[in-house]
């Protein structure tokens, strides 16, 4: 019994902890570009994300949590829902 919490809570840190790769396998995906359109449009590269939202580098827009992982636009890139 013991070792089945122990691989629960395990499993569990690692989904809530383990960044963008276990988020989008989950479908929980970060704040879609296709919000703001008009300031994203012709991103298509990871650096290009960086310049603006790097925190080291005085991002313009809102610095991001993570600047250390790849595929900014894999879990930055969803289509937008009308509500």
């Amino acid at each position: 019994m013991k070792t089945a919490w122990c691989c629960m809570i395990c499993t569990i840190l690692l989904a809530v902890l383990g960044g963008c790769a276990y988020r989008h396998y989950l479908g929980l995906h970060g704040p879609s570009v296709r919000h703001y359109p008009e300031v994203h449009q012709g991103i298509v590269e990871d650096a290009e994300c960086l310049d603006c939202h790097h925190p080291d580098r005085d991002p313009v827009g809102p610095p991001t949590s993570h600047p250390q992982f790849t595929g900014c636009l894999k879990c930055h890139n969803d289509q937008i829902e009308e509500k």
